[in-house]
């Protein structure tokens, strides 16, 4: 292969703090379940919840602000991300087929080895979604948001908390990022007072139905919840992009952009952190984890990434997953030092 690039890749700070904002959502989405066996016993380890006066309201946040948003924030990323590899492949001259199935086709090697430790990984999907979307690269606009709004409406379709609707999902809102690339929407291209306004109104919207949605049985808060989704994923990212264009926040913005570069690594060191944080609690207490602890496990893991990204990122260009994955989809050893 010729013309493999050495250096860092072109960013766009704003992405990197939006990656940064979904990659803790995902972590408190995840906490319920890094210490189930796997997804058939989720419906009974939330029945079986204590929840308790402190736990209210952290769940209530995470049924409402979090589950599925994060993942359709993330998701949306990776679209986009797509998008934005093949663009700068193709301004260096670099055929950018061949890096694009080699490197997903790696993503969806390391979901299968993460799977191993954690049932819930969301990189299998990733990768086998990617397969899909290099041919859809060049569909105007309007074709992607049709194509999301026709997979999104699957999702109601097919059998809730399934290995299909999570399929259905994600593919569905890397779709609705590619459009939101093309547009500019995702990167920032709009002005301040735009992205406040969608933020608002979106969130407005969106966060109440969220909000009814567990008033319902499961199934049919499954499917109202689902209806909020995009709506508040979006909100989300109007929300982000807005901070960043006030310039407001800058150390925060500057700890999530860090963690937000070293995604991969921090996704999968949370399996990590997150199952021996609630195994500790599983020690010290005889019984699981009941809601407060797993807001305590979330917010310590939280601190880590936030912590220790930064200061890795002044030493190293890459994380130490990034940078082996960088490596093996150009075949050659990227550099690693800054």
């Amino acid at each position: 292969m010729t013309g493999a690039p050495t250096g860092r890749t072109e960013r766009i700070a704003a992405l990197d703090v939006l990656r940064g904002f979904a990659l803790m959502g995902i972590l408190a989405a995840n906490v319920p379940l890094f210490d189930l066996d796997d997804m058939s016993a989720a419906d009974a380890a939330f029945d079986d919840l204590v929840v308790g006066w402190w736990g209210a309201p952290f769940m209530a946040w995470l049924l409402v602000v979090v589950v599925n948003k994060m993942m359709a924030v993330f998701s949306m990323l990776f679209g986009a991300g797509v998008l934005l590899v093949v663009d700068n492949l193709d301004r260096k001259g670099v055929p950018a087929a061949g890096v694009h199935y080699r490197r997903n086709l790696l993503l969806l090697g390391i979901g299968l080895a993460h799977s191993v430790l954690w049932f819930g990984d969301i990189l299998t999907v990733y990768g086998l979604c990617a397969l899909v979307l290099y041919p859809l690269r060049r569909l105007p606009v309007p074709a992607l948001i049709g194509s999301a709004a026709v997979v999104w409406a699957l999702a109601f379709v097919v059998e809730s908390g399934s290995a299909d609707e999570f399929v259905v999902r994600a593919l569905a809102m890397m779709l609705a990022g590619m459009a939101l690339y093309r547009t500019g929407v995702i990167t920032g291209a709009r002005s301040v007072e735009w992205y406040r306004r969608r933020a608002i109104w979106l969130l407005a919207v969106g966060l109440p139905v969220a909000a009814v949605a567990w008033a319902f049985d499961d199934d049919v808060a499954v499917h109202v919840n689902n209806l909020a989704v995009p709506i508040v994923a979006i909100g989300y990212v109007c929300l982000v992009m807005a901070v960043c264009g006030t310039g407001r926040l800058p150390r925060v913005r500057a700890r999530l952009a860090a963690a937000g570069q070293l995604a991969l690594t921090n996704y999968l060191l949370q399996t990590v952190l997150g199952m021996a944080g609630l195994g500790v609690v599983d020690r010290l207490t005889g019984e699981r984890a009941d809601a407060c602890w797993m807001m305590v496990v979330m917010l310590a893991v939280w601190s880590v990434q936030l912590a220790w990204s930064a200061p890795w990122l002044r030493r190293f260009r890459f994380g130490p997953v990034e940078w082996a994955w960088r490596s093996a989809t150009y075949a050659r050893r990227q550099p690693f030092r800054a």
